[in-house]
């Protein structure tokens, strides 16, 4: 293939749901015969490429003295306000998982945003907003994150095609009036296969070339996975990231806590106590009344579910100790720095849309290699059209295709 036509191949075997997609549209678009399979090995050949340069990326990276870290690479404006958002998604591959017994794994993501935000002497907006005390709204809301993030059977995580459509967390449904969060200037994705400890690295390799280290704002959002404060604890404290918990999933855990054993009515007007102490950064109050009802149900048995009252209430209870350094909320809002990860959930139901599906079963090698092309095509900075442009000279003129294993 010229490299004018392996770029539109790469292209559509990314952005399209498939690669018989991609087929197909290359011989309606361009009447250009290549078979599924041509187009699928073009594909992760090209992103295996693109891994590779990562990796060279995260070594220049790992090699900078301490010093040049909080600094940015020559040429590179940093950021008024930086933001990093973690999370993560699944997929099928084609070796079943030991510890699910299913054939789901985990791939883990990163958002990373240049923001722009006003500071404030005193918190912009102190009253919790009525978004947040709408029952009908929270209960919609609650259920969606809960079933997100939910340990849950296979036969459960076979997505719809209505699912794989739908963010399952709209930035238009949690972003209140009244509260005006930091605008999005520019975004940046990373999205891997690879254990959280080197996840970790990309992850701060990538927020380094965009010049984040050396933003006079930094944030780093996330929910309660330890995996993601122990990578923040690694590499971003030393650098006066700012640790925020996802004030979503707070919200989420309350209302489980707050309605659990108690008529509607009741658990409501618990909730709306406990969530707007939360907001107010009185996250002491909640965790006391938190204490008090579990007196009352008593500690979990080996009897007791994870839907029982008293499991939900010990695992909130928990949590919010846990996390509750990281819920500072009047202080984020004076600073101007986001309180939700809504961006890094719609952005895994992006990525999503191209690698999982109930029919989707991925080698980890091909599984890498398009996680990196998406996250590469939702990037902003356009890291392919860099790609693209240099590697003409970077070939060696041999051709090879070897699957390897990640």
């Amino acid at each position: 293939m010229s490299p004018a036509l392996i770029e539109k191949v790469t292209y559509l075997g990314t952005k399209l749901p498939s690669f018989r997609d991609a087929h197909e549209a290359l011989d309606l678009l361009l009447r250009t015969k290549i078979s599924q399979k041509r187009v699928e090995r073009q594909t992760e050949r090209i992103g295996e490429e693109r891994v590779v340069e990562r990796q060279a990326e995260i070594d220049i990276w790992r090699h900078l003295p301490l010093v040049a870290r909080d600094q940015a690479p020559a040429g590179v404006k940093p950021p008024a306000v930086a933001a990093v958002l973690a999370d993560g998604g699944r997929l099928q591959l084609c070796n079943q998982n030991p510890d699910a017994k299913s054939h789901w794994h985990e791939y883990k993501l990163g958002v990373l945003q240049g923001l722009s935000s006003e500071a404030h002497a005193d918190d912009p907006c102190p009253q919790i907003p009525a978004l947040y005390l709408q029952q009908e709204r929270i209960d919609k809301l609650a259920r969606e994150i809960t079933s997100v993030a939910a340990r849950v059977e296979a036969a459960e995580l076979q997505p719809t095609a209505a699912e794989q459509a739908a963010s399952p967390v709209p930035p238009d449904e949690i972003i209140p009036h009244g509260y005006k969060p930091p605008k999005v200037v520019d975004r940046d994705v990373v999205a891997s296969r690879r254990g959280s400890r080197m996840f970790g690295k990309h992850l701060a390799a990538r927020a380094w070339s965009l010049g984040m280290f050396a933003a006079s704002q930094k944030a780093f959002v996330g929910d309660g996975q330890n995996w993601l404060w122990t990578e923040w604890e690694r590499h971003f404290k030393p650098f006066d990231f700012v640790p925020i918990l996802d004030f979503i999933h707070s919200l989420t855990h309350v209302y489980a806590a707050a309605t659990a054993g108690r008529p509607p009515a009741e658990g409501w007007a618990v909730y709306c106590r406990w969530i707007t102490w939360i907001w107010e950064g009185s996250v002491a109050e909640t965790i006391t009344e938190l204490a008090i009802r579990q007196q009352e149900l008593g500690l979990p048995t080996a009897e007791d579910g994870e839907t029982s009252p008293r499991t939900l209430v010990s695992e909130t209870l928990t949590y919010l100790q846990n996390q509750r350094s990281r819920m500072n909320y009047p202080e984020y809002r004076r600073q101007g720095l986001p309180i939700t990860s809504a961006h890094v959930e719609s952005t895994v139901k992006l990525v999503n849309r191209r690698v999982k599906g109930s029919e989707k079963y991925w080698s980890e090698y091909g599984a890498e290699a398009l996680l990196q092309l998406t996250a590469d095509n939702l990037s902003t900075s356009e890291p392919l059209a860099q790609f693209w442009q240099t590697r003409p000279n970077q070939q060696s003129g041999t051709r090879t295709y070897t699957k390897q294993a990640a």
